[in-house]
């Protein structure tokens, strides 16, 4: 799921670390396996505020799809409506000069990437901003997506989001965005944490993955709810380190297939140790 396109700000020294055992307690084994996290791979720190409509345009670019193709959908916008001069390419690459999937965080890209120029983009027809997005997938859900929001925020005065979320607090700006549709509450709570650090641990494939195979919540195929208990158990302070660190978990060891069992930090503490 996007975050950013430069490495995050991590605090404190890593270390080899290993869960001991197991703990029957589900919010024990949350904090334990939050501790555990951040010893072996750092304490992810927000960075600052960004752009929150470029933020929350990319992630609705990037449901159901890879960094990659949003982003590539994002660029066509920014090439057929620039509001401003090109910047400079700071996109994170491999040694073959390819995109790196595992680095790629799109929130970032509010500043890595001019944005488009949005009253352009809200006056266009639904069928033809769907063609300039194609290669995101599902273009015309998120044509109709994108354009609703616009026109929610034309409603208000103008295109800076954060304004708006200023204005309604957290709670409320979350409720307002996912009442359009083809925002969820993931769609919303990344927007929230990355343009204006929330402290909210957004859940997506991979949260929900493996804060289910560490058997704290037995949710199923329910995101939302994994959401909802989630910020329930997560203690002050500590949401934006969690998610950004499960995000680099689930794309090294937990993986969806084949996850890396002998290699993680945390198999004496998971009850899906070997299992998945």
């Amino acid at each position: 799921m996007p975050a950013r396109l430069k490495p995050l700000i991590r605090h404190g020294p890593t270390r080899r670390k290993k869960a001991s055992g197991p703990l029957t307690d589900s919010r024990r084994r949350l904090l334990r396996a939050m501790d555990l996290l951040e010893a072996n791979l750092g304490q992810p720190q927000w960075d600052g505020p960004k752009d929150a409509l470029e933020i929350l345009v990319l992630t609705i670019l990037s449901q159901n799809t890879n960094d990659r193709n949003a982003l590539a959908a994002y660029q066509n916008l920014v090439r057929k409506f620039p509001a401003g001069p090109a910047r400079p390419d700071s996109l994170p690459r491999n040694a073959e000069g390819q995109l790196d999937k595992v680095k790629l965080r799109l929130s970032d890209a509010a500043r890595a990437v001019a944005p488009p120029r949005w009253e352009d983009v809200a006056s266009l027809p639904a069928d033809e901003l769907a063609r300039v997005i194609r290669v995101a997938g599902l273009p015309g859900s998120k044509a109709a997506s994108i354009l609703a929001l616009l026109h929610w925020l034309q409603e208000r005065g103008g295109y800076r989001l954060e304004e708006q979320i200023g204005k309604l607090g957290i709670e409320q700006a979350m409720a307002e965005m996912t009442r359009i549709k083809g925002i969820g509450i993931k769609t919303a709570a990344v927007t929230l944490i990355e343009a204006m650090g929330a402290d909210l641990c957004p859940v997506d494939t991979h949260v929900h993955r493996i804060i289910n195979r560490l058997g704290i919540v037995q949710t199923k195929a329910d995101r939302d709810r994994t959401f909802a208990m989630l910020r329930e158990m997560i203690p002050a302070g500590r949401a934006y380190a969690l998610h950004h660190n499960l995000l680099t978990f689930g794309r090294t060891i937990c993986l969806a297939r084949a996850p890396q069992c002998d290699k993680c930090p945390l198999a004496k503490l998971c009850p899906s140790c070997g299992k998945a």
